[in-house]
């Protein structure tokens, strides 16, 4: 199969037209048959848009154009809707999630226990050392916690167990929760040590910056929901 990408512009507005008149075909049936509006709650996996399917972005935004034009739809959430039309009933639901079973097998069992417990000695070290020291005005401290708290964010992604359990890429999985729970404790150590007024060698410095390049994702990081309540 070839890949035509003179195509794609044609073909996302098909598929965007064709998504829109299924909405409404949707909510005008809901509508005559019950005498009132209905609402639609369509909530996608977001890797879907832009990983599984490279345009699933673009054709996104013609969808959110479209219906934002249309006269017959109104975008909304569900806080604004549940103001608007308050619930009178209460639906239990079952605990569940996507995985193997409907269960949280694939995320905790014999081969990833191990990651857990360094996620939960992680988190309690992170919520007292950032609650001690967050409203520093040192920027290198800051930094140094910032950069911290990143290293931990990564740490607790949950496509490590996920890919130690399917052993699709297990021996990566395990490598990167090995590598962001060492580089958790050696900024950890580093903070700790820096705000008690010892010496911070160069080389401690350098891998701070480094980790800012290859792991500095939010840059505009906020320390406040990482420290104890």
């Amino acid at each position: 199969m070839l890949y035509w990408p003179n195509d794609v512009p044609g073909k996302l507005d098909e598929n965007a037209s064709h998504y829109v008149s299924l909405i409404k075909d949707i909510l005008r049936a809901y509508k005559g048959d019950f005498g009132k509006p209905g609402i639609i709650v369509a909530p996608y996996d977001c890797e879907l848009l832009g990983h599984w399917w490279f345009e699933g972005n673009w054709w996104l935004a013609r969808v959110f154009r479209w219906i934002e034009d249309d006269p017959e739809i109104d975008l909304t959430n569900t806080r604004i809707y549940l103001d608007q039309n308050p619930p009178n009933k209460v639906v239990s639901i079952i605990e569940g999630s996507w995985g193997q079973g409907s269960s949280h097998w694939v995320w905790l069992n014999e081969w990833t226990t191990w990651t857990w417990k360094v996620i939960y000695n992680c988190e309690a070290k992170s919520e007292l050392i950032i609650s001690k020291y967050k409203d520093s005005q040192d920027p290198n401290l800051i930094k140094i916690l910032k950069q911290m708290a990143r290293e931990l964010l990564l740490l607790e992604s949950s496509d490590w167990q996920f890919l130690i359990t399917t052993w699709s890429a297990r021996d990566y999985a395990e490598n990167r929760v090995a590598v962001h729970y060492e580089n958790f404790n050696r900024l950890y150590d580093m903070a700790d040590k820096y705000a008690n007024g010892e010496y911070i060698e160069e080389g401690e410095w350098h891998f701070l910056g480094t980790l800012e390049r290859t792991d500095g994702l939010f840059e505009a990081l906020d320390l406040e929901p990482f420290a104890k309540k």
